[in-house]
């Protein structure tokens, strides 16, 4: 099996020193695959910076907001698949070869996995689905789903917008590919999500 192409893991953060070690321990193995991982603060007032240099490759500063801050990520990523992930998710043990061989088609030029919602009883099933169900119809994926994009294409629909849904610029000339694995969101606060 080949080496699946890099990714840049561009994670935002904003005063989560208390969950930081945790969140980013669990993206080193893709660390030690040669995958980029870059912690974009908001400016945090916890340590989070610190705490970040640790077990990241990069650390960078930015304004509050989590499409500001992914923005602001993709512009000093090094690799051409660009990763969105929140902390508090956890990514299926193998993402990075789902993603290389879902961007193999030429055609394809983003996409999502599915979202699970850890420990959240019926709701959070229920929500999860939605959620899924939401992103497979109508193509508005949200960051907990991890987005992957192709760099160029990021770069065309000029990013996230600041203060719509996550996926509109990218499904301007493009529709997603869903990966039916799963994301794992941590979130104790699901209602955000929808």
């Amino acid at each position: 099996m080949s080496v699946p192409a890099p990714l840049s893991i561009i994670v935002p953060v904003f005063n989560n020193a208390s969950t930081l070690e945790e969140g980013l321990s669990a993206l080193q193995p893709l660390r030690q695959r040669g995958h980029e991982l870059l912690v974009v603060d908001g400016g945090s007032r916890d340590g989070s910076v610190t705490l970040a240099r640790k077990q990241a490759d990069r650390v960078l500063l930015s304004g509050t907001g989590q499409s500001l801050q992914m923005n602001a990520g993709s512009e000093y990523a090094s690799h051409e698949i660009l990763l969105f992930l929140p902390l508090d998710c956890r990514l299926p043990p193998d993402a990075d070869t789902l993603i290389a061989e879902a961007l193999a088609a030429a055609e394809v030029q983003w996409g999502h996995f599915d979202l699970r919602l850890g420990q959240s009883g019926l709701v959070g099933h229920g929500l999860a689905w939605l959620i899924n169900r939401r992103a497979v119809r109508s193509g508005a994926a949200i960051f907990d789903q991890g987005l992957f994009v192709r760099r160029h294409y990021f770069e065309r629909v000029k990013g996230f917008e600041h203060s719509a849904a996550p996926s509109r610029r990218l499904l301007l000339a493009a529709k997603p590919l869903r990966l039916p694995q799963a994301v794992t969101s941590l979130t104790q606060e699901c209602w955000k999500l929808w």
